[in-house]
């Protein structure tokens, strides 16, 4: 085999390492670690007013997977919902962003939806009935 060759076919291979590499690396958002669930809250008053919605929590989690401070990124227009999908964020248990392999803090958004079980259980039976 040619010195050239052997160049070419190394390059390739240290190509290749780089490029897997870069992509275990990956960057990503903060996450919810699911395999440590925690209830949405939804409170019994919401409830019996009939409020349903969705939440958007902005949440800044540490590196060590705890969230330290929030925003509402998106209310539902009703304040006892904003405020449960708050507390059942802050409650969450976190997988950290990922910054070129190594945990880091970051914000994420987090989507909390607020839909009464009635509602949920006709419109299940109605699409059923199709």
């Amino acid at each position: 085999m040619s010195c050239g060759r052997l160049v070419s076919v190394g390059l390739g291979v240290v190509g290749l390492t780089v490029w897997a590499a870069s992509a275990w690396a990956e960057d990503r958002p903060p996450k919810v670690d699911t395999s440590k669930p925690a209830p949405v809250v939804y409170p019994v008053t919401a409830q019996e007013r009939g409020e349903e919605g969705t939440v958007v929590v902005s949440v800044y989690v540490a590196d060590n997977g705890k969230p330290q401070r929030f925003n509402i990124a998106k209310s539902s227009g009703f304040g006892d919902l904003d405020n449960a999908a708050i507390e059942t964020a802050m409650n969450w248990h976190y997988l950290p962003a990922t910054r070129n392999g190594s945990s880091a803090s970051d914000w994420g958004d987090f989507q909390i939806v607020y839909k009464l079980p009635a509602q949920a259980e006709s419109k299940t039976q109605a699409d059923n009935s199709k």
